[in-house]
């Protein structure tokens, strides 16, 4: 596996492939971090793809490139406390709902499928918001505690406890549970959302030239 160190600084020479082995390499941990701030999978998304932007444009203000862990974290809270400030809720007409809860499906088994998955998502918002953190990060894709203690900026051991908190919280049977539904919605399950951030950042850049 090449280097986190020398990835940053390919990409910094405008090297594209290599910003995309960084993106698929922390797209998960983005998402991932940003649910447990936003607790909102679009959302999280969105705040995701923003900081890989604003991070690639940014590149030659970081200092250390091992450092990038933490401080891409420091840019993906950035991006979520922004669309927390900008946040809004739209107003449905009570037609338009009735119409929307008519074209719900009505089979059994995609209603208890429906419930379970609030139940856990439920369940993983109501920790608190460190062990929240730690849990979203270890068990959407597999990352290590090492890792997600890197991302994090604290000690394994502080990592540790947090996840034997928050298995004592959730119990035994339910963490089951989150592993299998949070690995369902993780970004690397397909290549759409690396695709679409180097697909972005290059128009981005083409925007950007064509303002010099």
């Amino acid at each position: 596996m090449t280097s986190l160190e020398s990835l940053v600084e390919k990409a910094r020479e405008g090297d594209d492939d290599a910003y995309e082995i960084i993106v698929r390499r922390f797209q998960d941990m983005a998402v991932g971090y940003g649910y447990s701030i936003l607790r909102d999978f679009q959302l999280a998304e969105d705040s995701a793809q923003e900081a890989f932007l604003e991070a690639y444009r940014n590149l030659d203000k970081l200092r250390e490139p091992p450092a990038f862990p933490g401080w891409f974290r420091r840019i993906v809270f950035k991006q979520c406390d922004r669309i927390t400030r900008n946040r809004t809720f739209p107003v449905i007409p009570l037609d338009a709902a009735e119409d929307q809860a008519s074209q719900e499906p009505t089979q059994a088994d995609a209603i208890e499928q429906r419930e379970m998955n609030d139940k856990i998502m439920t369940a993983v918002d109501s920790l608190p918001d460190h062990e929240r953190a730690a849990t979203m990060l270890y068990y959407i894709s597999g990352y290590s505690q090492d890792e997600v203690a890197n991302f994090l900026g604290v000690p394994v051991t502080t990592i540790k406890k947090r996840l034997y908190s928050a298995r004592k919280r959730l119990r035994e049977m339910l963490i089951d549970l989150v592993e299998d539904s949070l690995r369902e919605r993780r970004p690397s399950r397909d290549e759409l959302f690396s695709t679409r951030v180097i697909e972005i950042l290059k128009a981005a850049r083409s925007g950007d030239a064509a303002m010099v």
